[in-house]
């Protein structure tokens, strides 16, 4: 892709709407950054239009980048045509030639175009019809019922146990030329021509040719639920529509416009999911009970055949790729998100899984969550390439404690001894059946279960609870079970290639499983679960190098023991029994691979792409991302930017309180926080503010147990009287599944004539992040204490060590902030930033930040808040300093006619 100049070529960046000068500001930073293939880290307060300037943006790189190339595609032609033909040749028979070529180039993307043009106007004739029937077509969410077993049925090619024996596995293409020419022992012709079909061999199954992968964006977040309201916010733009100027409901105009007129079409844009969001076939999502890993195993058997010898219904027979090309075409032709993508594959009863992944390398914009982006073995499975792409991932601020949390693995010692029992007897039952690559490693695969399982048995011989240890120890040495010598990169390799833990989690199961579908599904989804897990925690160890650490915990479990008076005896005898075996009792021992340092993880996505956008509402402090995540990246390619809010400054109003109404020290420090004179001042403190403070009020406090500790003491003070005396009282409910109904009872409290009402909530948890306390839901948002994580935790303090000693942090100057200080520091403000940005959700809100505790009025401190709410943070000595000015700007915003 041909970086353009600095300047787009629509200096409103299709925005829609008129933009305000901190949206301008931010679309110029991403255009520029991506025209300099930078890593930037952008901050947007939610309600400053963040989504829209990200599409903006970045789809104006895209168009004036796209049009830059063809530009100078054109001229090198044109220096290649005027050096076969001679300068003497008529302008006409040179741009004949140029425009010849430039076809020729251009044709799988303007035969593309046709198609999907094609498909615009059919659909826009359907919407004629459906008009002109008034409205009588079938509804958006409406599911069409599909026949069962209608495509790739036939006779069952293997038996019950032919299917979970191994499938041949070569390590270089001279074994594999070796057992083609000469057949392999123990498979039958059957067999090897099944095998062969599904590889897509033979001369009736000749592989299409590859699309070329057009440069795009790959746009993450979260959730989907946050995907759909991207793809919501781009259907306003003119990216999405076929002609802004025309007639949406027009077929669309002959001939099809060229590539470089990427205005006159929508944006091919393609969702992307797991089968738990794009499985249509009912029957498999309800014997998996909504596991992503039984659907899985269900698929691949119904790709195979399935028990009845049918494929399922919803993927084409093999080597016939017609279907998924048309679902591709009609996924393209037009903006989907991952519901329509969804819909769509029952309309057309076709796959939607396969069929989004099958529109890949065609789309401009690929939606998708960012675990799916995070993780290389996903990418590679859905065949996703970033080379000279843009990545854009959204909601960032958590990204660097989801890659850590992706890395990490937990396996126990029960599930050792579990498994390697299953590997041990599914080597007896197929070991007649191996080729010499699958016994050496599978081999391997034994040695490895039973050296983890006599080190955790001899590590727990030894009384210990906890302990922190480096890879090697566990892996070899004096202390480890020798497994050094192993080679667990290629052991890795032979587990993902081969798919064998499927074949042996399903042969093990079967042999007990229940003889119903349910029952089956649910032993077998458990135990490939746990060869998974052990699977992941290998590949963990064969990666890790001075960036991870083992935890071993110790656990005694304790299960209690029938009496050993047997059903006969009680049927014999009415005398109690004095008999009872005592409850036994074990040593579980959990291993936890821990990654300390997401850079290593992160680093290929930010190599290969061309650009990474990390963009959040609240990504202060900034630091973390920098010397955690892109250390290796050169000064030149990193940069920041932190966007004003919409708001006016004198819709906000912040405050850091030091002392209480009685001149009690607010300070909620650990040791501190069951002090009943402090949680009194605190009581009365919001008790004040409430007086002042229209509608609602939500207060944050640092954890849970402090949440606890309020509520006991405030009961037994009357505090809570007093409290529901001026607004309604909410607590953040313990039950996930009960926020939606506190919310719901919240919001009614502050509507109308109603008084307000005031949330406890607490800070990183359920309701501080993802919820919208707009207008009257948050007039004061109110922070109480500094969140810092529990500095005695085994992983923060070892993370906190690991960065200590990295090169950078050794190498700065001794006046210099230590490196594990500054995490710790950051996770707390990040949490408490993301708290304050609930309160301002839109322009014409209005909110006071009160920030209770002394520490907040530290320089340092106020440094770490928020970029929007600049230095303006009024610092009171006294309780009465801050009711004043508390009360002064809650009485110029009614003024102003601010009270929605």
């Amino acid at each position: 892709m041909a970086p353009p100049v600095a300047e787009p070529s629509d200096p409103t960046f299709g925005f829609p709407f008129t933009p305000y000068s901190i949206q301008r500001d931010l679309m110029q930073h991403l255009y520029s950054a991506l025209a300099r293939g930078q890593v930037t880290v952008v901050e947007s307060p939610t309600g400053t239009g963040k989504s829209l300037s990200l599409i903006s943006s970045t789809l104006s790189y895209l168009r004036d980048a796209r049009s830059l190339t063809r530009d100078a595609l054109v001229e090198s032609i044109r220096a290649q045509v005027q050096s076969q033909l001679g300068e003497e040749e008529p302008e006409w028979v040179v741009q004949h030639e140029i425009e010849k070529k430039v076809q020729e180039l251009e044709r799988e993307e303007s035969e593309l175009e046709t198609r999907l043009g094609e498909v615009r106007r059919r659909e826009a004739e359907e919407r004629r019809r459906e008009s002109a029937m008034g409205g009588m077509g079938m509804g958006r969410r409406k599911r069409l019922k599909v026949g069962e077993g209608k495509e790739g049925g036939g006779a069952r090619l293997v038996d019950d146990e032919d299917e979970f024996a191994p499938d041949p596995y070569f390590e270089n293409e001279e074994d594999k030329k070796k057992v083609e020419e000469n057949g392999v022992d123990n498979f039958s012709p059957a067999v090897r021509e099944m095998m062969k079909k599904m590889n897509g061999g033979g001369a009736s199954n000749s592989k299409e040719e590859e699309e070329p992968d057009v440069s795009k964006i790959y746009f993450a977040s979260r959730t989907h639920s946050q995907l759909s309201q991207f793809v919501s916010e781009l259907r306003k733009t003119s990216f999405s529509r076929s002609n802004p100027t025309a007639d949406p409901s027009l077929p669309s105009p002959s001939p099809p416009p060229t590539p470089s007129s990427s205005l006159d079409r929508p944006v091919r844009v393609i969702p992307l999911g797991s089968r738990q969001n794009l499985c249509i076939n009912d029957d498999v999502r309800k014997k998996s009970g909504g596991s992503n890993e039984a659907m899985g195993d269900l698929c691949l058997e119904l790709q195979k055949g399935g028990k009845e010898g049918k494929r399922c219904q919803f993927l084409p027979p093999i080597g016939e790729g017609a279907k998924l090309n048309e679902f591709r075409d009609k996924a393209l032709a037009t903006v989907h998100d991952i519901e329509d993508i969804e819909d769509l594959g029952r309309r057309t009863a076709t796959c939607p899984y396969y069929g989004s992944r099958k529109a890949v390398r065609a789309a401009e914009i690929v939606t998708l969550p960012y675990n799916m982006l995070m993780s290389k073995s996903a990418r590679e499975a859905l065949g996703i390439s970033l080379k000279d792409h843009i990545v854009v991932v959204d909601e960032a601020h958590n990204l660097i404690d989801s890659i850590l949390q992706l890395h990490s693995v937990s396996i126990t010692s029960s599930m050792l001894l579990s498994i390697r029992s299953a590997l041990l007897t599914y080597i007896n039952k197929f070991k007649n059946r191996f080729t010499g690559a699958n016994a050496s490693y599978l081999k391997q695969l034994a040695l490895v279960l039973k050296g983890l399982s006599e080190f955790v048995a001899k590590w727990a011989g030894e009384g210990k609870k906890e302990e922190l240890m480096d890879v090697n120890s566990v892996l070899g040495g004096k202390s480890g079970p020798a497994l050094d010598q192993i080679n667990l990169l290629k052991l890795d390799q032979y587990l993902k290639t081969s798919r064998i833990a499927r074949k042996i989690g399903g042969y093990v199961d079967s042999l007990g499983e229940e003889q119903t579908a349910k029952g089956r599904q649910a032993i077998r989804s458990n135990a490939t679960r746990n060869l998974q897990r052990i699977q992941d925690f290998i590949l963990s160890l064969a990666n890790a190098d001075r960036d991870g650490r083992v935890l071993l915990t110790a656990e005694t479990i304790t299960s209690s023991a029938p009496s050993t008076s047997s059903a006969t005896a009680k049927s014999t005898s009415t005398k109690p029994s004095h008999t009872a075996t005592p409850p036994a009792t074990r040593v579980e021992v959990t291993l936890k691979y821990m990654l300390l340092a997401p850079s290593e993880s992160f680093r290929d996505v930010a190599e290969e792409a061309r650009s990474v956008v990390l963009a959040g509402g609240t990504m202060a402090p900034m630091s973390d991302f920098r010397t955690e995540l892109f250390p290796y990246v050169p000064e030149e390619r990193f940069s920041t930017f932190s966007c004003g809010h919409v708001v006016p400054a004198d819709h906000v109003a912040t405050f850091a309180v030091s002392k209480g109404p009685t001149g009690v020290k607010l300070e909620f420090k650990f040791d501190r926080r069951k002090d009943e004179k402090l949680l009194d001042e605190l009581g009365q403190s919001i008790v004040n503010i409430a007086q002042v403070v229209p509608k609602g009020i939500v207060v944050f406090v640092p954890s849970y147990d402090f949440l606890n500790q309020v509520q006991a003491r405030w009961e037994a003070s009357g505090m809570i009287k007093r409290l529901k005396q001026k607004k309604k009282t909410f607590w953040e409910p313990k039950a996930s599944a009960d926020v939606d109904m506190t919310l719901r009872e919240y919001s009614a409290a502050n509507a109308g004539v109603e008084t307000g009402a005031i949330l406890f909530a607490v800070v990183g948890a359920k309701l501080s992040e993802g919820i919208n306390f707009a207008d009257d839901m948050a007039r004061a948002v109110i922070i109480c204490g500094i969140p810092y994580p529990n500095s005695n935790s085994t992983e923060l303090k070892e993370r906190m060590a690991y960065l200590k000693s990295t090169p950078a942090s050794v190498s700065r100057p001794s006046s210099a902030p230590d490196a594990g200080q500054v995490l710790y520091q950051n996770l707390a403000f990040r949490a408490v930033n993301q708290s304050i940005g609930r309160a301002i959700r839109n322009a014409r809100d209005w909110a006071a930040i009160i920030l209770l505790d002394e520490r907040y009025q530290q320089s340092s401190k106020k440094a770490q808040l928020p970029g929007w709410l600049g230095s303006n943070v009024e610092s009171p000595q006294a309780f009465g300093g801050l009711m004043k000015s508390l009360s002064g700007f809650v009485r110029r915003r009614k003024a102003a006619g601010g009270l929605v």
